[in-house]
């Protein structure tokens, strides 16, 4: 990894298939993170992630195994581009699903860092929710 990385870590009461399908779906990833979402979710595939009245992010899928689902920025605001985002999952000993979060590659902690570490902490968080009731719970509406 180079330059700065945003780290968060969630505990999630849900079926490990469940996890990835929020992270690898349409519909998963319309569930805990906004409206407007498109693309597949394969690795090489592209999800385009346009936030109301706010930018729009290009994701390229460079992961998507049982334990690990990576994307690099392609398209965003600031210097958004060309940072990657891995979710790594593990199991907890009380059975639920740990998910590790890393957004790497920003070269600085100033502009969108901090807005971005923010804003991840929140949507992990609904994610959770999304994954445990199956229940669309959008960060944005």
């Amino acid at each position: 990894m180079s330059g700065h990385a945003l780290r968060h870590a969630v505990t999630i009461k849900a079926d490990a298939a469940n996890v990835r399908d929020a992270l690898t779906t349409l519909k998963g990833l319309k569930g805990w993170t906004m409206a407007e979402v498109s693309g597949v979710g394969e690795v090489g595939g592209q999800w385009s992630l346009s936030y109301a009245k706010g930018p729009t992010f290009v994701w390229k899928i460079t992961a998507h195994d049982a334990d690990k689902v990576a994307w690099t920025c392609l398209q965003g605001p600031g210097d958004a581009a060309g940072t990657r985002v891995t979710f790594d999952l593990g199991k907890t000993p009380d059975g639920r699903v740990r998910v590790g979060f890393a957004h790497d590659g920003w070269p600085h902690q100033e502009g969108n860092f901090s807005k971005c570490n923010a804003l991840w902490g929140m949507m992990l968080h609904h994610l959770r929710a999304y994954a445990e009731h199956g229940k669309a719970a959008p960060s944005y509406s």
